[in-house]
């Protein structure tokens, strides 16, 4: 799938614009926790669900290296030289991730299990109106790839899911 990546967008609607505007230190600005200990314990029983990972080794121009990744929480992947430190640089990833979550008061998802999984049966029939479903048509064509590959794309993307974990578990 060529031009898949061609535009980045950035969500900078919560970042306080006195950061820009004020002579304080930029760690001023940053947000502590009300309560530490209550936030600890929230932490400490997220990091206590047993996550589904995945592992996968990969060599590109930059060398040989393991990506390791919880999908369950959209954006916790990280890397290492061996599948060792991946792993423990995903530990540390999580408890970042829940951390971060808890005092942002975003929701945490809840570990998928293998059977939540396959009960899924990969088969959706899907509705759209026609105009949606032209452009879709075009944005494929565009990207030289298939509508279904599109659509997955789209749909991993709003979700926050690894495409090259998906293409690889595609049947």
């Amino acid at each position: 799938m060529k031009n898949m990546c061609k535009e980045l967008k950035i969500n900078l609607e919560k970042i306080d614009k006195n950061l820009f505007d004020s002579k304080k230190s930029p760690d001023e600005f940053i947000k502590i926790p009300e309560n530490p200990e209550e936030i600890e314990q929230q932490c400490k029983q997220y990091e206590l669900l047993e996550y589904p990972l995945k592992m996968e080794r990969t060599t590109d121009n930059h060398g040989t290296y393991w990506i390791a990744e919880h999908p369950d929480l959209p954006g916790c992947i990280t890397y290492g030289s061996t599948r060792e430190e991946a792993l423990l640089n995903l530990d540390d990833a999580k408890k970042g991730w829940i951390y971060t979550a808890i005092i942002e008061n975003l929701p945490i998802p809840k570990p998928n299990t293998k059977s939540d999984i396959e009960d899924c049966s990969g088969r959706i029939l899907l509705r759209v109106p026609k105009e949606l479903h032209h452009k879709l048509l075009q944005k494929a064509k565009e990207d030289d790839t298939s509508l279904n590959q599109e659509l997955l794309f789209l749909i991993s993307s709003a979700l926050g899911l690894s495409i090259r974990h998906l293409n690889k578990n595609f049947r």
